[in-house]
Order: structure tokens, then sequence, then C-alpha cells
């Protein structure tokens, strides 16, 4: 009997040398110890990283008991129950995640501003001393990112409600438990992995945000590293701070892996779960709730930006370069995500089982959990060291470090796990018997690729470009940090001008980035009906 092949080594090793380039700004991160600013440590150990570091951690606890409330609140009661206008809020409550969190912030910042619309008409009404809270600090920061960061929760709970039908409840209930007890005892552990996921990825998002804690004047680790890069023109202290962001984004993930433990999704039930109706002033407080989500976290920050490019019209800031270099950034990354989620998706399937490719898969993936801050100053301390390298080979001095190329490369790092997300989930819907015929017809490799598998994968990977372009197009740190200079996107002109106070000039780029954030909403809407 002859014994089976051994399966090809070289797709694990074409795998590591895809990952290696994405691996090297998060390995360089450790090099900046070689270099300690020992001054510089003790001024930042005394006025700046304590409090950098009180605050990330204050965010994340925040933020997460915020997206809890309502995201699994909402997620429970539009798969278990039916109240007033249900179909509709059931959409509408994912249309925040289109609007990016900075956008938000200084949205809130101008309208509560002492002389804002807000502030105003309160002291109109409660007398000239009367005031309300600015929305400033991490209190603020926290409910502002949660306006935009809770669909995460609702979207993964509610599939995972839908999915696990009515056997969850119906034994707890059966135990002689209430409806409370039942849904905290036997519904949420069971739907553990949907939400805790969900819970991480916002937690995620909101030690990535640089720009809405920036605008609310709370300082982070991800301020505290721009800072120290721009600031005070270390890079090699800004290289250790982005290593410590780095470990804790490792925690928050080892955290979630404990919170799953050994739970796995709950299994669709065997007959489905049917909605109950809600009547009476239950049914309208949940749709009431509802709607004032949706308004402060989309229509009222839409409405204000409408508004103020509408009262700005006549001298709207000329964005039409920034808007150019925004779209051929966003194509340019999108294309290498997309060839390089292919490239690992076509390797995996080459040499299946290998724990090499899977190895390298997984570790690449792991980028859209690294801040766009700790990307920046990887990639500006691995491509600083590149271009030594190469003036002593070549005897010629190279800008890689301040081109679009390191731009590129960050956002690359940063989204390759949506984009291979996409590939995989549209490679996951193939029917093997088309690739065995047309192997057994003797089609060519190349052409069973164009005229087969092509075709096959286009809604797939339409939809993971689209979310991939959205999401390299709202980026706001690495792109700033990175860029050439004078080299301005939609995103940074609209931070410049909001630091600045100048809402007005601010509203027409966030108008026109939210806008085309609503693309990646809208499919997913579609997917949920």
């Amino acid at each position: 009997m002859t014994p089976a092949a051994a399966p090809p080594r070289w797709p694990r090793y074409a795998a590591w040398l895809l990952a290696l380039p994405l691996l090297m700004p998060a390995a360089f991160l450790a090099a900046g110890f070689a270099d300690i600013d020992t001054a510089l440590w003790a001024h930042l150990s005394r006025h700046l990283l304590p409090q950098a570091l009180a605050n990330t951690l204050t965010l994340a606890v925040l933020l997460a008991a915020f997206v809890l409330v309502p995201g699994l609140g909402f997620a429970w009661v539009s798969a278990r129950y039916d109240y007033p206008g249900r179909r509709v809020l059931d959409w509408a409550l994912v249309l925040p995640l289109a609007i990016p969190g900075y956008v938000v912030a200084f949205v809130y910042v101008g309208l509560l501003d002492y002389a804002g619309p807000v502030q105003s008409a309160w002291r109109a009404w409660f007398g000239a001393t009367a005031s309300l809270p600015n929305g400033r600090g991490v209190v603020g920061a926290a409910l502002m990112l949660a306006l935009v960061l809770y669909p995460y929760v609702y979207l993964l709970a509610r599939a995972a409600f839908v999915r696990q039908g009515s056997v969850a409840m119906d034994a707890a209930r059966s135990l002689g438990h209430g409806p409370l007890a039942a849904f905290f005892r036997g519904v949420l552990p069971l739907t553990r992995p949907a939400w805790v996921a969900g819970l991480t990825l916002a937690v995620l998002e909101a030690l990535a945000d640089f720009g809405a804690v920036s605008l609310l004047g709370v300082d982070t680790l991800t301020t505290t590293i721009y800072r120290a890069w721009f600031g005070l023109y270390s890079l090699p202290t800004a290289a250790q701070l982005a290593f410590g962001l780095l470990a804790l984004v490792a925690l928050v993930l080892l955290l979630e892996r404990l919170a799953r433990g050994r739970a796995r999704y709950a299994e669709r039930s065997l007959r489905p779960q049917p909605r109950r109706p809600l009547r009476g002033w239950r049914g309208w407080t949940v749709a009431l709730l509802a709607t004032g989500v949706v308004l402060l976290g989309f229509a009222v920050p839409l409405w204000r930006l409408a508004t103020w490019a509408w009262s700005a019209r006549g001298g709207l800031p000329v964005v039409g370069p920034a808007a150019l270099n925004t779209l051929a950034l966003g194509a340019l990354a999108t294309l290498l995500v997309l060839a390089l989620a292919l490239l690992f998706a076509l390797l995996a399937r080459r040499a299946p089982g290998d724990r090499g490719v899977a190895a390298a898969s997984f570790i690449v993936n792991l980028g859209y959990a690294v801040p766009g801050t700790v990307l920046a100053v990887g990639a500006m301390v691995w491509l600083v060291r590149v271009e030594g390298w190469l003036a002593g080979l070549t005897g010629a001095q190279w800008a890689l470090s301040s081109s679009l190329l390191a731009v590129l490369f960050a956002l690359s790092a940063r989204f390759l796990r949506v984009g291979h997300g996409a590939v995989e989930s549209a490679f996951a819907t193939l029917r093997p018997s088309l690739l065995e015929t047309a192997r057994s017809l003797a089609v060519p490799a190349w052409r069973r690729f164009t005229g087969i598998v092509l075709p096959l994968l286009r809604p797939g990977l339409v939809a993971g470009a689209l979310l991939v372009l959205v999401e390299v197009m709202k980026e706001l740190p690495a792109t700033l940090m990175l860029r050439p200079f004078g080299w301005d996107t939609l995103a940074i002109r609209i931070y410049a001008y909001a630091a600045e106070g100048l809402w007005m000039e601010a509203a027409w780029p966030a108008l026109l980035l939210s806008l085309v954030g609503l693309l990646p909403v809208w499919w997913l809407v579609r997917q949920q009906r």
C-alpha cells in the first residue's frame, strides 16, 4: 500500500513570509527599551502617566457598563418580544455604528458648550447661574463612545438570542425561576461567548480611541503616546508607552478568553422562539427608550452636522483634496488588505490543517485589536531601522517612514482581520464539487480561480471591501501620526477643525464621512433581515 504523500511545507513558509512584515511593528516596539530616557520617564511618571493610566482603566470599565445595558437589553427585547415600532427599531439601533466616535464627541461638545443651544436654553429656563455638565471628562467620554459602540453587543447578542430559541428560558422557568432570574441564570450563561465578544470589541475600540478622548480633554495612554512622540520628541519613549498599551490590549483579550471559558454558542432550538406581544406602557417604554438611544447616537449628531454645514454654506471649507486623499488611501488599503486576505485563505486551503499556516493567519489577524497609535509607533520604529539599513546598503537616503507607504502598512496590519473574515466567510459558501469537477476536466488552476472561484466569491469580496474601505476612511491616529507632511484626509481635517473649536468648519467633512459610514451599516442591516 503506497503511503500517503506528506503535505507540502511551502504554504507554511509562504504564510509566515507574508506575516513577517505585519508582525514587525509590534516586535520592534520592544526595541525602544534599548534607549530609556530616565529624566523623561521621571517627568512622565510624576505628571502624566498615573492620570493617563487611571483614565484609561476607568474609561474601559465605564464603557463596558454603558454598552452592556442597552446592548443586552435591546437585543433580548428584540429577540423575545414584539413592541410598537420593533421592525424599524431593530435596524435603526445599528445606525450609530456609521458615525465615528470623534464626530459624536465634537458634536456634543458644541451642543453642551456654554454658548451652545442646550446650555443657553437651560439658563433661559432656570436662571443665569444654572448650568448642565459640559460632557467633558472620563464619564462623558465613556457615554459618548457608548452611544456608537453598543451596537457591537446588540448585534452579536441578538443573533445569539434568536439562534438559541426558547429552550434555556423554558428550562429555567420550569425550575421555578421568574422571568428575570431565568434570563440571568439560563439565557445569559449560554450566550456568553456572543455578548462577551461584542463587549471585547467595544472595549478595544475605546482603548484605541484617540480623537474623542483628545477632544474631550481626557488624558489616556493613546494621547500620552502621541504627546511623547510629537510633544516631547522622543520616539523611543513613545514606543515604550505603546508597548505598555499593547500589554493592556493583550490583557483584555486574555480576560475575554477566560470569560468565555469552555462555553460554546447556543445551538439553534428545534422550535423557534415566538415573540410575545409587549402591550401597554411596557411596550411603549421600550419603544421610547430605543428611539431615544437612536436619536442620541445617530439622529442628533447627523442633524447637528447638517445644520452647522447649512449655516456655513457660504464659506464651507475646501475639502476636495482631503476627500480625494481619503478615497485614494481607502482604495489602496482595501486592495492590499483583500489581496493579503485572499493569499492567506488560498494558502489555508492548499494546506488544510497545517498548524503553521493557521498560526500565521491567527497572529496577523490580531492587528485589529491593536490601537492605531501603537501600530503607528511600531511602524515608524521599524521603518526608521529599514531606512538605516538601506542607506548603508545603497549609499542613498530613503524616506519610507514619512511616506504614504508607512500609512498603508499600518492600516493593512490594523484592518487585515476585517478583510480576512469576509474572505473566509465567502470561501465557506463554495461547493467543493464545483472545483473537483473542473479539476477532473483538466481545467488549469488559474482558470479555475478566475473563472469559478472569483465570480462565486464576488459578493463576499464586495462586502469585505466595503467594510475595509469605511474603516480605513474613519481611522484617525495611525493616519495622523504617519502621514506625509501636509497630506490630509477627511478624518484629519475633522480633528484639526474640532480641536480649534471650529464646529461649523468641521461639520462638512464630518457629514461626508458619516454618510459614507452608512454603507457598511446598510450591508449589516441587509444581512440581519
